[in-house]
């Protein structure tokens, strides 16, 4: 017989499911989403220059994006298909090492990579395939955002361990005044910023 947790856990994600259906919803209240939200997005919203845009990774807690993003040509990839209903209407069910199977050389201008590494994504070199496939859709010039946590349990490889990588550009992103930003939190969640060299 199932346990009262089991039984009332379903009820509680169908509750919050149909509130992000309605446009309402709760939020992730930690460092790095306050973070991503509060000055990573904006820069890029505001950015004339970064009409498109790929969000790789969805979750309940990335439903209200679209909203933030409204204007754009926003773009979400995951590869579980039940959490296609947290992406955009523009959006693609597959792993992102798939990436250039689906967007044309030098399409996006801009592409997130957020809490995939080391939460599904853990293989080097799969990992590695990845980053070059974001490296052929990007425009010369495009920005790169690669979010990971910096924890064993969650830190599967270093960075630097993708070849394809270093055909990027660390970029010091002009409202956190560096290329890479460690977030308060237990899972140490960090910011790198990239471009594809012009």
């Amino acid at each position: 017989m199932p346990s009262l947790k089991q039984l009332v856990k379903p009820i509680g994600r169908n509750v919050r499911d149909a509130m992000l259906l309605c446009g309402v919803g709760p939020r992730l209240d930690e460092d790095d989403r306050r973070v991503l939200e509060g000055s990573i997005f904006p820069h890029f919203v505001d950015d004339d220059a970064c009409p498109s845009v790929l969000f790789v990774g969805c979750h309940w807690y990335t439903w209200h994006y679209n909203k933030v993003f409204r204007g754009k040509d926003y773009w979400t990839l995951e590869i579980n298909p039940a959490r296609a209903r947290y992406g955009s209407k523009q959006h693609v069910v597959d792993s992102v090492e798939h990436v250039d199977r689906h967007f044309e050389p030098d399409a996006l201008d801009t592409v997130f990579l957020l809490g995939v590494i080391g939460w599904g994504l853990d293989d080097v070199d799969l990992a590695d395939r990845a980053v070059a496939g974001v490296h052929e859709v990007l425009r010369p010039g495009g920005a790169f955002v690669i979010g990971w946590d910096d924890v064993p349990d969650h830190r599967p490889f270093a960075l630097g361990a993708m070849p394809s990588l270093a055909r990027f550009e660390p970029w010091t992103f002009p409202p956190l005044g560096t290329h890479e930003h460690r977030c308060d939190g237990d899972l140490r969640h960090t910011f790198n910023f990239y471009r594809k060299p012009e």
